[in-house]
């Protein structure tokens, strides 16, 4: 009984963290993963969405981390049985069960699995699944912890198809397409929260162009918007940035999730050269950069990595370091 009301205060608190930080609908389906696999002490949680005849790995946690993106054929697993019939199917024995792609399950560890649907208007348009390296894994509270968080999953997903032009332009940046300083600030909690969690390491870098001014005093704005675009290009395409953001004026923050500063620093290294060498704003465009560790206060951590580019500022103009 007490392990029951845990899940049930467990499911509210995830409920209450979600309408208070205001979470887009990809951050929603990360933070109901994790909370699922702690939930019902899955080894792995997947948020699958029905994409033509494959389901798509859209959000993983745990063991599945190294799976996101993954396909599979709708009509060979336990996803696409759940897609197909709308209800919860539950195997406890993967490995007697024709029902799943046994190849699949092999791959990913899945020796017991439950599947719920995410339900958009009456159509079955995803599924949550957690699973288990174990046999015999979950029981009927698991099962009924997890329809509860997709009950949150299916209001986000339909609040987001009615307020989605309206939730994008409020979270990205309309010259450069990167996500915003709102956005930052919402992704940074998020993601500080999971390192906390987890134990994992979180390397914050900002970044900010030395002989910006320049440009725009001499070619004018046109061409100043223009560095801008490019260099966000630049870092949304390099594999430094998990999640990239223009935070103000000449400004880009970047999260480097399960990254120490130590490689954080070398990755941002490799950027700032490969930004200079573009030879941007008639070859007049340098880079400057601050990297900090995250701790579990997101403000503390940011205020870290801006000292940090502070300073680098300052050698670069001859200024001591305080």
């Amino acid at each position: 009984m007490d392990g029951h009301i845990d899940r049930l205060r467990a499911i509210i608190a995830t409920q209450t963290e979600i309408a208070a930080s205001d979470l887009n609908l990809l951050a929603t389906m990360q933070l109901i993963a994790e909370r699922s696999q702690e939930l019902t002490c899955a080894s792995g949680a997947v948020v699958e969405i029905a994409e033509g005849d494959e389901m798509v790995y859209e959000v993983t946690a745990g063991d599945a981390t190294p799976y996101l993106g993954m396909r599979l054929k709708q009509s060979e697993g336990l996803s696409g049985l759940c897609v197909a019939e709308g209800r919860v199917l539950r195997s406890d024995d993967t490995r007697d069960d024709p029902r799943v792609d046994a190849e699949a399950c092999k791959q990913i560890n899945a020796a017991s699995i439950i599947c719920v649907p995410l339900i958009h208007r009456r159509v079955t348009v995803g599924v949550l699944k957690v699973y288990s390296g174990l046999v015999n894994n979950f029981d009927d509270d698991g099962v009924e912890a997890l329809e509860l968080l997709t009950e949150v999953i299916s209001a986000h997903i339909a609040n987001a198809s009615r307020f989605e032009v309206e939730s994008h332009d409020s979270h990205h940046d309309s010259l450069t397409g990167l996500a915003n300083r709102r956005a930052y600030e919402e992704r940074l909690a998020v993601e500080t929260s999971r390192a906390t969690r987890y134990g994992q390491p979180l390397s914050i870098c900002l970044l900010d162009l030395d002989g910006f001014k320049g440009v725009n005093e001499r070619f004018g704005h046109p061409a100043g918007d223009e560095v801008l675009r490019e260099v966000a290009r630049m870092i949304d395409e390099s594999r430094v940035a998990d999640d990239a953001f223009r935070i103000g004026g000449d400004e880009f923050g970047i999260l480097m999730p399960q990254t120490d500063p130590a490689q954080a620093r070398l990755a941002a290294e490799r950027l700032a050269k490969a930004i200079v060498a573009a030879k941007l704003g008639d070859n007049s465009i340098g880079v400057s950069f601050g990297i900090a560790p995250a701790t579990d206060d997101p403000e503390r951590s940011h205020l870290a990595a801006d000292t940090a580019l502070l300073r680098a500022k300052d050698r670069l103009y001859g200024q001591p370091d305080n």
